[in-house]
């Protein structure tokens, strides 16, 4: 009895181990194709480059006064940074591609294609294509 205990606590925490990794990484690391918690101005290290959001901006045009709301992420390694912005616009919730360092990427915030569904908050996904 207390080696199928012993057993079922084993294989419970490598279940929760493993489940927790494949979801969410904490803050300051992030994985392609996983649902990573990010902050304004807390760096994270994906393996091509590091991923920075710097906040939230609206703008309005002419043509669409009421405006739209841009979430802006800064991309940097070894000297070289971009800036890339997602914005939900007329209410499109896809994916915003860039390029960095000879690869393509996709960000996504709100809602995620794999995982089919919506992200918190502060969670966004990136898939190296």
């Amino acid at each position: 009895m207390k080696t199928l205990i012993t057993r079922r606590m084993a294989l419970w925490s490598i279940f929760s181990l493993f489940g927790a990794s494949a979801c969410s990484a904490a803050y300051g690391a992030g994985g392609y194709g996983a649902k990573v918690r990010f902050a304004k101005n807390t760096p994270i290290a994906f393996p091509d480059f590091d991923l920075t959001y710097t906040g939230r901006r609206h703008v309005a045009t002419k043509v669409y006064p009421r405006g739209f709301d841009y979430d802006d992420f800064k991309i940097s390694r070894g000297g070289k940074d971009i800036t890339v912005s997602w914005s939900a616009g007329t209410g499109d919730i896809g994916p915003t591609l860039f390029e960095f360092g000879g690869h393509q990427f996709s960000l996504e915030l709100r809602r995620a294609q794999r995982f089919s569904g919506w992200l918190k908050e502060d969670e966004l996904v990136i898939e190296k294509k």
